[in-house]
């Protein structure tokens, strides 16, 4: 009876693993110095490969404070490392409760590859970048985020990793449940002192992150307690340790500081979570999205009284020589036991009564995890291994002696109840309720999904939008909410299908808060380029139909790279090319053409990544010409876009109208840039064929005068001469084209809808403009001509019939709307003067 019980040394707070990390990535370790921090690609550097933030070679001696890993980045010859920071989104790795802190970034690499993140945000045009802690229990929560913060602050500017347009793009950082909290107080650090012109932080974001704390059950403490301080078992010992340690005892409700017996929730502020940290979770710089894997379905979730009752006896006849016992129990009252322990032989009867306090927050609404299944099997493990059924005892030395013989049995074996609440919903959505932590009110075990305004919750959160196992979440129905960042795959190796939609869920609602937030409501489109077609700013992020076929495959997006593609301004490039450089003279340029060799799918996307070097102004605009022949022709003319032209890469897209038989015998493209001229190359252009439709109307336009009104007016080329004056005394614009087929437009700075008009009125100098041709967008059935009129020498008025010029076949909704009214001219040496064009 000399053993003592085995008790399992760790359990597993983190991921499980799943999948396979095949991205192309470069790992890093961050080092605090000082005399300056540095970074290098090796955990124990010499002095050669430690590189601080001016790219300096510093030697140092300490273990690294943080890892992180950069998959799939932008490829940099002329950096140190050779890649470069564009749109990096962060991943913040959760606690690793083990008595080894042995978990890897491979691993943390695996696991989200079992939900395909990395390649969702690859394709989207994000750079994944994986943060890990040398120390996740040991190490205090405002440590590790000050580690953290520090890097972003490195990262932000250093010679050795460029960051492409930090400014604009900025950190997008998502933490997961321990991470998540080390996220949000290092992006307050970082975010609160940073200085103009540096990188912002765009978005944060936490999955089923403990906000107001999160629970280990009362009962399991003090059994842990009870093993490792009166029954001395080293196992136990350690773990005991690990749980009372500040990276762990920071987030639990229940108090497991060093000492402490009774194990009450405690929310005071001299407590981290409760106290410093709620500057990060009020402060308001950047938009925050809280995502909770637990249900909100006001009420606590159904439960046994007992968790488990273990009792092994080694008995002779009716008595017990030696006896082991543990039950943990789900206690509602303050007189009521939530735990009994103890151990004792037949001649030491050392009974332990158990402790006696209410549990009540072991049950509140919120993520769960099978703590007492943990502690049951590795309990159980232990008696059986202190008392083993084949169990004897030899009284006497050599070969004299007697030998004693037990029954070995099992007085109560039974797990009632697996798991409990890990993290609780209210804490996981910071849910505050009267100006007050929900946490320490009925409120976080009492509040509904129903009527709750998750993507604006006000008051209802610090967070600007929150989201949890509500109704429309695959989860719902289960009677107790899932594990906590449970894993798809089940033991046997299987995909829960369940548990895959769920996480498939919350992705979408992290991802669709992303690009709601990345939408130029002013330009009308995304800023990110990569999210057209994927996302709509106005869908709700709650709506599941929505959701994205890329999330919902993990990434991989149906394209088509073409097989014909010529270059105007390099006469050799071909496709087969992987990129085509040339000097771009200044106007209107057709400077690609594409055969798609059949007609173009509605709803497709055309991209094409597009880098400008020594620009002779500080814009360029691009445009795709559809057309059904190579020659030309009933073209269809897509939206002008912005081109950066700071010399990296960027995606340009444009969707495909979306009208049943609009794309019939379309299969040519022109791409057009528009500028000063510059040093422009081009790469993948491709064909997305898995984009969504939203068929979103467009906005109402602005008022009924088209002109002369506050739009500007984009002309072609240098061949069109505009003038402004005085015509028969009366102001009018003139218009001259020298060749056929010039022309300008009047630009909305958007795509507008005039569906509460009939017609448009141009008023105009007859006998000018009998070759010109004035349209709506894009018109591929013919465009209304201004000529044919007989009054000459005197301003007359021409009304066109919106049907007439514009072609509704490939607009939004298939109703009267363009982001531009287009003048061109028939022939060369053509004048039009207009006075005024007015919607009626």
């Amino acid at each position: 009876m000399n053993k003592l019980y085995r008790i399992a040394s760790a359990i597993a707070f983190a991921l499980a693993s799943a999948g396979t990390a095949n991205a192309t990535h470069t790992d890093f370790h961050f080092f605090e110095k000082a005399s300056g921090n540095c970074i290098s690609k090796s955990p124990s550097p010499v002095f050669s490969k430690c590189y601080d933030s001016a790219g300096e070679k510093v030697s140092t001696n300490t273990v690294p404070m943080v890892r992180f890993r950069v998959i799939d980045p932008v490829v940099d010859e002329s950096a140190r490392f050779k890649i470069a920071l564009s749109r990096p989104f962060f991943i913040i790795d959760g606690i690793h409760l083990s008595t080894d802190e042995a978990r890897t970034l491979d691993q943390l690499h695996e696991e989200t590859e079992a939900f395909g993140i990395p390649g969702i945000l690859t394709a989207l045009g994000y750079t994944p970048v994986l943060v890990q802690f040398q120390e996740t229990v040991r190490a205090p929560l405002q440590t590790n985020a000050t580690f953290l913060a520090d890097l972003f602050g490195y990262l932000n500017s250093n010679a050795n990793i460029p960051f492409l347009n930090k400014t604009e793009d900025g950190f997008i950082v998502l933490g997961i449940s321990q991470g998540g909290i080390l996220g949000r107080y290092a992006s307050y650090l970082y975010d609160s002192k940073r200085k103009p012109g540096d990188a912002p932080v765009r978005l944060y974001a936490s999955l089923d992150s403990p906000h107001q704390g999160a629970v280990m059950p009362r009962g399991l403490i003090s059994t842990l307690d009870f093993w490792a301080n009166k029954a001395a078992v080293p196992a136990a010992e350690a773990f005991n340790d690990l749980i009372t340690s500040p990276g762990a005892r920071d987030l639990l409700l229940y108090d497991t500081e060093a000492g402490n017996g009774t194990y009450e929730v405690k929310t005071s502020t001299d407590r981290f979570l409760f106290g410093e940290y709620r500057k990060a979770a009020n402060y308001k710089g950047f938009p925050a999205v809280l995502i909770a894997q637990g249900q909100m379905k006001g009420k606590s979730p159904e439960h046994a009284k007992t968790y488990y009752s273990l009792n092994r006896a080694a008995k002779r006849g009716s008595e017990p020589w030696g006896r082991a016992e543990s039950r943990m129990m789900a206690s509602t009252s303050e007189s009521e036991e939530f735990s009994h322990n103890h151990v004792y032989k037949f001649l030491d009867q050392n009974k332990t009564a158990g402790p006696k306090g209410t549990a009540s927050h072991d049950f509140i609404q919120g993520s769960t995890y099978p703590f007492a299944r943990t502690i049951y099997k590795a309990l159980r493990e232990g008696m059986l291994d202190a008392i083993p059924d084949d169990m004897k005892f030899t009284i006497g030395i050599s070969n004299i002696g007697y030998t004693i013989e037990f029954d070995n049995v099992w007085d109560a074996d039974t797990l009632y109840q697996a798991s409990s609440t890990f993290i609780p919903t209210a804490s996981a959505i910071d849910l505050q309720c009267g100006g007050d932590l929900a946490i320490r009110s009925d409120c976080a075990f009492s509040k509904s999904h129903e009527g709750f305004p998750f993507e604006a919750p006000g008051a209802q959160s610090t967070a600007g939008s929150v989201y949890a196992v509500d109704a429309s979440h695959p989860r719902f129905g289960e009677p107790i909410s899932g594990r906590h960042i449970e894993p798809p795959v089940n033991s046997d190796g299987k995909i829960d299908s369940t548990v895959l939609k769920g996480m498939q869920t919350d992705v979408w609602r992290l991802l669709c808060e992303v690009a709601k937030l990345d939408y130029d409501t002013t330009q009308k489109q995304f800023r990110n380029a990569k999210l057209t077609g994927i996302f709509s700013p106005a869908t709700s992020c709650m709506d599941n139909s929505k959701m994205p076929e890329i999330i919902a495959n993990g990434g991989m997006l149906q394209t088509k790279r073409f097989g014909y593609m010529r270059y105007d301004y390099n006469a050799d490039a071909t496709e087969s090319d992987e990129e085509v450089q040339f000097r771009l003279p200044s106007g209107w340029q057709r400077v690609m053409t594409i055969d798609n060799a059949k007609d173009v799918p509605e709803g497709a996307i055309f991209e094409v990544e597009i880098r400008v070097n020594n620009p002779k102004s500080n814009w360029m605009k691009a445009e795709l010409l559809l057309t059904p022949n190579k020659s030309g022709g009933g073209q269809v003319q897509l939206d002008e876009l912005n081109v950066k032209q700071d010399g990296n890469f960027h995606a340009i897209r444009w969707q495909m109208p979306t009208a049943k038989g609009a794309m019939a015998k379309y299969r040519w493209f022109r791409l057009v840039l528009n500028s000063n001229g510059g040093d422009v190359t081009l790469r993948n252009a491709r064909l997305i064929t898995s984009a969504r439709v939203f068929g979103e109307k467009p906005a109402a336009i602005r008022g009924a005068d088209m002109f002369p009104a506050i739009y500007p007016l984009v002309n072609w080329n240098e061949s069109t001469g505009i003038e402004t004056g005085k015509v028969q005394n009366i102001d009018a614009t003139t218009f001259t084209f020298k060749e056929r087929y010039a022309g300008m437009h009047l630009d909305f700075g958007g795509t507008f809808s005039f569906d509460n008009y009939k017609e448009l009125s141009v008023e105009y100098l007859g006998g000018t403009c009998q070759n010109s041709e004035m349209y709506f967008g894009t018109n591929s059935h013919g465009k209304a001509n201004l000529g044919n009129n007989s009054v000459q020498n005197a301003f007359v008025t021409k009304v066109l019939p919106l049907p007439e010029i514009v072609n509704t076949r490939v607009t939004a909704g298939n109703g009267y709307s363009a982001s531009r009214l287009t003048l061109q001219a028939l022939r060369a040496n053509e004048t039009c003067v207009i006075r005024a064009i007015k919607l009626q």
